[in-house]
């Protein structure tokens, strides 16, 4: 192909895939009222020194304080931040004083001064934070370290619910029962070796073996998984794209087996410079690793804090097909409240669209009902959006990814 004609298809590729950067039918839908009660959850992932993530500051700013006025307890979770032009997966200098930098500073004071007027900020490094983790000391959130619970009662009110020695962690039993349980874990060594080596990974993993036992042993309690590592993911990292590593396939067993029982109802995760809103997994754990999970779970990914990165189709994972996806600059809000009946998430995405904040929400249950034992399996082959009944060859294939709201 001659030069010109190259930079022609490239070209059409690009303006192909502008108008795909932004998608599910939640974009276009109204928002239900935000609960009276509860706790609110804000999610970012992926900070750095950034335009990006001075704007996402700001909204988080004005989102911190709106629940501060409705006296609506917020907990902060700081998932994973960018310390480096080079990215979490190759070796770069690590900076003297991380979030020293103005648009980290800033970032830091803004969750500093919620923390004072009541609120809770926790987190969690991933793998940027292992590679330079000097920096951890400067983190503006609080680490119990690879592996802790946070209970969050009906109140709002959050407590370390576990403790952590060499190799074991143990929970302490609820007095009553609570509004959620906050499982944090970060296998970022796991599945980045050149991390850690090996006997710190070794230790690592049997904490967090042994708090997910320690937890099965206890009474069945709206639980969701929180680290910088999604389950699964339609970017650049999930299984099959270009980079791939998050995904079910590539977990620790002992993670994948509290999954597939059902001892999490959802999982928050960071890492892809994206938005995404699976509400469940269930499909996409199927396409990859053949497994049925017992019941469903639904899945944030909210990465783009401090700027998008966009992913060509062909370069995606093809496991997930997210319900609510885009590629802007965000993060995500979880509210969770509860009445006599049942206990609710209501999951809220934030992008900065063109210069101005979009957002889309959506309402999941935190008792969903099991799945059923035999069901119809997903379309896994030759590609998870094919027309599963007649194939792609005699007809218009049918792709959930085209659909979009503007």
């Amino acid at each position: 192909m001659r030069p010109r004609h190259q930079g022609l298809l490239a070209l059409a590729l690009a303006l192909s895939s502008l108008g795909c950067r932004h998608r599910g039918p939640a974009w276009a839908s109204e928002l239900a009222p935000a609960p009276s009660a509860g706790v609110e959850l804000l999610v970012i992932g992926q900070p750095r020194e950034s335009l990006a993530t001075r704007a996402a500051t700001r909204e988080l700013d004005r989102r911190l304080r709106a629940a501060a006025a409705a006296e609506r307890p917020a907990i902060v979770l700081w998932l994973g931040t960018d310390l480096g032009p080079r990215g979490p997966e190759r070796a770069g200098r690590c900076p003297s004083q991380a979030y020293a930098t103005p648009a980290l500073a800033a970032l830091a004071t803004v969750v500093s001064d919620a923390v004072e007027r009541g609120a809770s900020s926790w987190g969690l490094p991933g793998p940027d934070g292992w590679r330079c983790p000097a920096t951890g000391l400067e983190a503006p959130y609080r680490q119990a370290g690879v592996a802790y619970v946070l209970r969050v009662d009906h109140r709002g009110a959050v407590r370390l619910a576990s403790r952590c020695t060499d190799d074991r962690c143990e929970v302490e039993p609820p007095r009553a029962p609570p509004l959620v349980e906050l499982v944090a874990l970060d296998p970022s060594p796991w599945l980045f070796p050149e991390l850690a080596d090996e006997a710190q990974t070794a230790a690592m993993l049997d904490q967090q073996r042994s708090l997910l036992q320690a937890l099965a042993a206890q009474p069945e309690v709206p639980r969701l998984l929180i680290s910088p590592i999604p389950i699964e993911s339609a970017g650049a990292r999930g299984l099959g794209g270009r980079k791939q590593r998050t995904s079910f396939h590539y977990l620790p067993e002992f993670l994948q087996a509290a999954i597939a029982e059902g001892l999490f109802v959802g999982a928050i995760g960071a890492l892809e410079r994206d938005l995404q809103l699976s509400h469940d997994l269930s499909h996409a754990i199927l396409r990859g690793d053949r497994r049925f999970i017992a019941r469903p779970v639904f899945s944030v990914n909210a990465g783009s804090f401090g700027g998008p990165g966009h992913t060509l189709p062909t370069s995606r994972g093809g496991s997930l097909l997210p319900d609510l996806w885009s590629e802007h600059a965000g993060f995500a809000r979880v509210l969770i409240a509860a009445d006599p009946a049942h206990a609710w998430a209501q999951i809220r995405v934030h992008a900065r669209v063109a210069g101005r904040w979009r957002e889309a929400g959506v309402s999941l249950p935190l008792n969903p009902a099991p799945l059923a034992p035999l069901r119809e399996a997903p379309t896994i082959q030759p590609c998870p959006s094919c027309d599963p009944q007649a194939g792609a060859p005699d007809r218009e294939v049918w792709v959930p990814r085209s659909k979009r709201g503007r």
